[in-house]
């Protein structure tokens, strides 16, 4: 007999298995990219459904590219790779429970470059990729939610005082920042978000 129930799928769990004698490389590497939304003529997304040659996995991956304006590019922040983090918790009541996903990215600057930025993405919508250690690239910002984006600045008091600018970013999203395999188009050629690697062509 056919199933006609509305809400079954495939299965979708898979087990989640670590291999003993494999290192996890914990942080970011030393750069982020950033964009305003406006600038992104398509925004893509996770699948809903596990592709049928796929796994767990893709559910969280964007593996389509961004299309920006013609004249746009992903523009690159130098950070403090030590005192820059990523972080995403379950927030909300169910059905409509999402997550809460933060980065605070630490820029060793306090000069005037950054500080308009601080200016500008105080009271823009900003999109930012972020790559593990590992190199593999992850999104901060949806098509849904607006990404808040809160800079600081501090200059530091004594001689050995930390001196620099912290942006702190915070959107809603129904996952933890989704891994991005697409194509990164920056300022100095294309590169690609599995792995950082320069692309033909780019």
């Amino acid at each position: 007999m056919a199933n006609t129930n509305p809400c079954a799928t495939n299965a979708l769990y898979e087990s989640l298995v670590h291999c003993k004698g494999t290192t996890v490389l914990p942080g970011l590497r030393p750069h982020i990219f950033y964009i305003a939304k406006s600038d992104i003529v398509t925004f893509p997304t996770p699948p809903n459904t596990v592709p049928s040659e796929g796994t767990m996995g893709a559910l969280a991956t964007i593996s389509e590219n961004f299309v920006l304006k013609s004249d746009a590019k992903w523009k690159k922040i130098d950070i403090v790779a030590s005192a820059s983090n990523v972080n995403s918790e379950s927030q909300g009541e169910a059905p409509s429970k999402t997550f809460n996903n933060t980065g605070a990215f630490r820029y060793p600057g306090n000069n005037a470059a950054a500080a308009a930025f601080c200016r500008q993405a105080n009271a823009d919508d900003i999109v930012y990729l972020w790559p593990q250690r590992d190199g593999q690239y992850r999104v901060l910002g949806n098509p849904m939610f607006e990404t808040n984006t809160t800079p600081s600045q501090e200059s530091g008091s004594a001689e050995t005082d930390a001196s620099g600018t912290t942006i702190n970013v915070a959107v809603t999203d129904i996952m933890p920042s989704p891994f991005y395999t697409g194509k990164i188009e920056t300022e100095d050629g294309d590169i690609s978000g599995a792995d950082g690697s320069p692309m033909a062509g780019g």
